[in-house]
């Protein structure tokens, strides 16, 4: 039967309060019997009515301590004093609830004041076993010495079940702990990766809607541009808000029932999709070139969508920084085990800033870190540079940082030759 445990010394409540509360009366019944078989005094005379009310009004008392408080310090002293009672008005038994006290205090208790119960429990001991040879038929030293030792190895077993129940409150405690902090840690990081996920994906999506958008008023302003060029940066609009939307209802749909353990998240988003970011990005008004170098080979859906997220965000720094009209390329090179991801541009109309270690790279560099790999993003001497190294199935976290600045792809490609 588990008690509760606490060093709150309040009163128990609730189904607490009925458990020990049970246990108790129970306890007090078996010691009351006891008492009253052996309600003589050490001459053979009975007690006075008035010393039996006393008698059974303390110990209701003191086993009424026992059952209210939530600690067990004040029960335990409550019940210690009946027994040095025992001392002066012999045959009271505190014999069931001192060892039930013994038992809470032990649990409850530091290892001190639990080895100081136990000490006390030779009071106890030494009252039961004076009782014990006062009435043996034929008492002598080998009996006393049997009576000492059974009195003493009960409340040493009560005590060493306390003790093994409180290492076991404790391990319980610890491990509820332990998972609770865990599951805030859960928590904590999946709400990083859906504001990583809805960054990354408004943050482009809205970029290229105000790019567009802004050149489309532009051209009507100034009467500039033509039906079709209105038409194709409504329809590029379109098309980046659809996408954007898709990929939001992707998300709430994986929060709405999500995948079993270990599976990933269906409806990435990877490599095979990188066009439709260059798409947007020249609807956009980037000069964009897309080349890959190497052999393809499949990726793991994770490290794939991964790259993917590279180029986006390469691109939306590359419209929201440097501007409508700037030059930029996007380079896969397939390697053996790799895959290098860069996005390269050169100055636009407005100045690239330096690093500004913000939630876009910061949080892309942890999904490339989940994978393995590493991040390099700064400025160049023509411009800014992102680039990425994963491998080609997941691995475990590099613990990348952002590095910078770095080469241009040109001027790496020149170096390898």
């Amino acid at each position: 039967m588990v008690f509760p445990v606490s060093p709150y010394q309040g009163m128990l409540t609730g189904r607490a309060l009925v458990i020990r509360g049970s246990v108790t009366v129970v306890l007090l019944a078996i010691d009351l019997l006891m008492w009253g078989g052996l309600s003589v005094t050490w001459s053979g005379a009975d007690l006075s009515p008035w010393a039996d009310v006393a008698v059974v009004a303390v110990m209701v008392l003191a086993y009424g301590c026992l059952a209210l408080f939530r600690s067990a310090v004040p029960g335990y002293l409550a019940v210690l004093g009946v027994a040095l009672c025992s001392l002066v008005v012999p045959a009271i038994e505190t014999f069931a609830g001192f060892a039930m006290a013994l038992f809470l205090l032990a649990r409850q208790a530091d290892r001190r004041l639990a080895l100081l119960g136990l000490a006390g429990a030779a009071v106890p001991v030494t009252v039961n076993t004076a009782t014990a040879y006062h009435f043996a038929a034929s008492p002598g030293t080998q009996y006393l010495l049997v009576s000492a030792s059974l009195w003493s190895l009960l409340y040493l077993a009560a005590w060493i079940a306390g003790r093994m129940l409180g290492a076991a409150d404790g391990r319980l405690s610890r491990e509820r702990r332990q998972a609770s902090e865990a599951r805030r840690e859960v928590l904590a990081e999946e709400r990083r990766r859906i504001s990583r996920e809805l960054h990354d994906n408004v943050a482009h999506s809205l970029t290229a809607i105000v790019l567009q958008a802004a050149g489309a008023r532009t051209g009507l302003t100034r009467q500039s541009a033509s039906t079709d060029d209105l038409v194709r940066s409504l329809e590029g609009i379109e098309s980046t808000a659809a996408q954007s939307m898709r990929e939001l209802h992707r998300m709430l749909g994986i929060l709405r029932s999500p995948a079993p353990e270990g599976a990933p998240p269906s409806g990435l988003l990877g490599v095979e999709d990188i066009d439709g970011l260059i798409r947007s990005g020249q609807d956009s008004g980037l000069d964009l070139l897309l080349s890959t170098t190497g052999t393809p080979v499949p990726l793991d859906p994770s490290v794939s969508h991964t790259a993917y997220r590279v180029v986006q965000e390469g691109l939306a720094n590359t419209m929201k920084h440097a501007g409508a009209g700037t030059a930029a390329r996007v380079v896969l090179e397939w390697r053996p085990a790799t895959v290098v991801v860069t996005v390269h541009n050169g100055p636009g109309p407005r100045p690239q800033p330096p690093v500004s270690g913000g939630f876009g790279l910061t949080g892309l560099r942890e999904r490339v870190d989940v994978v393995g790999g590493t991040l390099r993003a700064g400025p160049t001497e023509d411009g800014y540079l992102l680039q990425a190294t994963v491998p080609v199935t997941p691995g475990r976290p590099s613990g990348s940082r952002i590095a910078g600045p770095a080469e241009p792809p040109e001027r790496q490609t020149r170096e390898a030759g």
